[in-house]
């Protein structure tokens, strides 16, 4: 039996997908809570996610999405192209991604041109760094975009670290998701971005967070997790799509 084999046998699962590359994706800017429509590849990325589900065998009965609009686009998407079209999503602020404060439309060569690489790289991969606040920074259309807002963002509207995503993050994964494949049999995907992604697997792995900075999820690729009878962690899988 094939390691995807045994992972379908295993009942209580998981699935984590990133949204489609959206429009800052391409122009490798800062985008954090700032709702930016996907590109046409983007698009085609969502449609890939749900033909490799299908191809495999993984039918999600429900959907768990950041509130942000690529993220519900990419739901939508994949919904119209998997096998059961009546799939409900739960949208939730909680899976937003990390929130990068003022930088937010920046282009990310502004940063490493001003900081430098060693330091783009440290805020953008190290768990507990926190953007730096700029002033007097040129506009990238930082208002053209509608933000999501609520009173948890004005405690972090300077931008969060990864541990800030993880701590607002796991209360809702512990209680709405996983209440939902204990009580409710559902197998759900979650629909997120790159950091949650990350800092899940961190909590999942039990990684030291001096060695998170190094640790990278592999591009394209839908997040298969396994969990055992008490729905603590128990295996994971890549699947490229």
């Amino acid at each position: 039996m094939n390691r995807l084999n045994q992972i379908q046998n295993i009942f209580k699962k998981i699935v984590i997908v990133r949204h489609g590359q959206s429009i800052w994706n391409h122009d490798s800017k800062f985008t954090g809570w700032t709702n930016i429509p996907l590109t046409n590849d983007g698009k085609k990325e969502a449609v890939s996610i749900s033909k490799k589900l299908n191809e495999i065998n993984i039918a999600p009965n429900i959907i768990f999405s950041s509130e942000l609009d690529r993220c519900i686009k990419t739901s939508n998407i994949i919904i119209q192209n998997m096998k059961n079209k009546n799939i409900p999503v739960h949208t939730s602020w909680r899976l937003n991604e990390k929130h990068y404060g003022t930088l937010e439309g920046v282009p990310r060569q502004f940063i490493r041109e001003k900081y430098g690489e060693q330091f783009t790289s440290m805020m953008r991969g190290n768990f507990t760094f926190k953007p730096p606040v700029l002033n007097n920074i040129p506009t990238y259309n930082q208002n053209k975009y509608k933000i999501y807002r609520n009173c948890y963002f004005k405690t972090i509207e300077k931008g969060e670290s990864k541990e800030d995503v993880l701590n607002r993050l796991l209360p809702y994964y512990e209680n709405d998701i996983l209440y939902k494949v204990s009580d409710e049999n559902k197998l759900p995907l979650i629909v997120t971005h790159k950091h949650c992604a990350r800092v899940l697997m961190k909590y999942f792995l039990n990684i030291h967070d001096d060695s998170f900075q190094d640790y990278q999820i592999p591009s394209k690729n839908i997040i298969i997790v396994s969990l055992d009878d008490e729905l603590n962690y128990l295996s994971h899988e890549f699947i490229p799509y």
